[in-house]
């Protein structure tokens, strides 16, 4: 998809982030975006500066882990818009998570959030988009921690290969399709997920966490910036490219995973 006029675009995690980031950067292409976000304040305001722009913006308050919520959204948005051309799971929390020291509440709201709010837009949502017979574009937001694990981060890690997993068998269900799908990968981009505690079920109570401090100093100096990531997702869009990764430096992770692999499947084949 590279023609994004007189089409209309869902976005979750649509307050700030790549969610706003992807929101400007389709909008000032001509798509009229729906916004969705559990942070209401911070979306009116992130969709008013959009207007501005003169960019089209509606915005929905929405806890995506929320199954019953979240209909209500798509059944406002189809009958608003009749049906949607782009869907970007995009909302994503991380958690401290610890092994052997971790709560059952703070995975299952990893999970409701970052696996099942994937689920829902994808199953309100597609039916719409594939009875329309338009061009459509699904992406998932998972994480390079969706292809290599990180010490602490064990609900973010086994949430994100659930996406990536996921998203593999969408693609190949929709194959031949007019819809395509594509599941972002991005290491550290300059948002706020290590301050993701603040939209916990039961309010930011958990202590400081080491991992959490450590991934946002390397967020504020290392990370990539909204603008950069979003440029390379319009690219990927045009070019159907599945896997949107970002930093090239990370490949040497990514490789030695594979040759793990590699390496024990062999012993299979021998």
């Amino acid at each position: 998809m590279d023609d994004f006029r007189d089409r209309t675009g869902f976005i979750t995690g649509g307050a700030g982030g790549i969610g706003l980031g992807m929101a400007r950067a389709l909008g000032s292409r001509g798509m009229t975006l729906v916004l969705a976000d559990i942070e209401g304040d911070t979306l009116e305001a992130s969709a008013q500066a959009l207007r501005d722009e003169g960019i089209s913006v509606h915005t929905e308050v929405l806890d995506v882990a929320d199954p019953e919520a979240y209909a209500d959204v798509a059944r406002r948005t189809l009958e608003r818009h009749g049906t949607l051309h782009f869907l970007f799971n995009n909302a994503g929390v991380a958690g401290p998570s610890p092994l052997g020291q971790s709560r059952f509440e703070d995975w299952r709201w990893v999970i409701d959030v970052n696996l099942m709010g994937v689920v829902h837009g994808i199953e309100l949502f597609l039916p719409a988009m594939q009875a329309s017979g338009e061009e459509g574009y699904i992406i998932n937001t998972a994480s390079l921690a969706g292809h290599v694990g990180n010490p602490g981060m064990a609900s973010y890690c086994a949430t994100k290969f659930a996406v990536v997993g996921y998203s593999e068998v969408l693609r190949q269900e929709l194959a031949g399709s007019a819809i395509g799908v594509s599941v972002l990968c991005p290491a550290w981009v300059k948002t706020r997920i290590a301050d993701s505690m603040r939209n916990h079920p039961e309010g930011n109570t958990a202590p400081v966490d080491e991992t959490l401090s450590a991934i946002d100093q390397l967020i504020a100096n290392e990370g990539m910036t909204v603008e950069a990531l979003c440029d390379r997702v319009v690219r990927g869009m045009a070019d159907h490219t599945f896997n949107l990764f970002s930093h090239a430096d990370f490949w040497p992770a990514v490789e030695e995973r594979l040759e793990r692999i590699r390496h024990d499947y062999q012993l299979v084949l021998k």
